[in-house]
């Protein structure tokens, strides 16, 4: 018996090899999610991102006009999408060159209302290294820490990604964790 199931199994698997599912006429075809073209401008902008967080996260390095522009829209592609947020929603995405520490803040908010009414907000900090000892949480395979139902902070290899509830539909901790989820964690492991 030992030797028939090995033997069983070895043709098992080569009867179901070359036979490929065609869908039935009540089935549709799944979409592919991108392109290998898109696959590869994507990967080439993450690139570009990961390379501008380093020179801009340099000591006494400022980034110009043109790559501060460029970063914030590059920024962008890790951010939750409008399937998460909401099509009536957009993100602020602005920049911010310190000598102590260059950091992202990121707004969440109405599209076209008050410029300084914020849903939440997040600092995203890029650092040249990273930390041994981050939050006494887990967040998945991350480590993060919080105030609950009024901020989370997660560790994404060398990004920090610091999430405030600012409305009060906003402050409850399964929509801050929920939108930080939302955030292209495996790219971001990449930068």
């Amino acid at each position: 018996m030992k030797q028939i199931l090995p033997t069983l199994i070895l043709i098992a698997l080569l009867a179901g090899c070359g036979k490929q599912h065609e869908p039935s006429s009540s089935e549709s075809p799944v979409p592919e999610t991108e392109s290998p073209s898109q696959a590869s401008e994507s990967s080439a902008e993450l690139e570009e991102l990961s390379a501008l967080l380093k020179k801009g996260g340099a000591q006494d390095v400022k980034l110009d006009v043109d790559e501060r522009s460029r970063i914030e829209a590059l920024l962008k592609l890790v951010l939750p999408d409008s399937q998460y947020i909401g099509s009536d929603k957009e993100w602020d995405v602005s920049y911010n060159d310190m000598d102590q520490g260059d950091f992202f803040q990121v707004d969440l908010r109405i599209k076209g209302e008050d410029y300084s009414e914020r849903l939440m907000w997040f600092h995203i900090l890029y650092q040249q290294e990273k930390p041994s000892f981050y939050g006494s949480e887990d967040f998945g395979k991350y480590r993060g820490m919080g105030y609950e139902n009024v901020h989370y902070f997660i560790l994404v290899e060398n990004l920090e990604i610091r999430a405030v509830a600012n409305a009060e539909a906003y402050k409850d901790d399964a929509k801050i964790k929920g939108m930080l989820e939302a955030f292209k964690l495996e790219d971001i492991e990449k930068l």
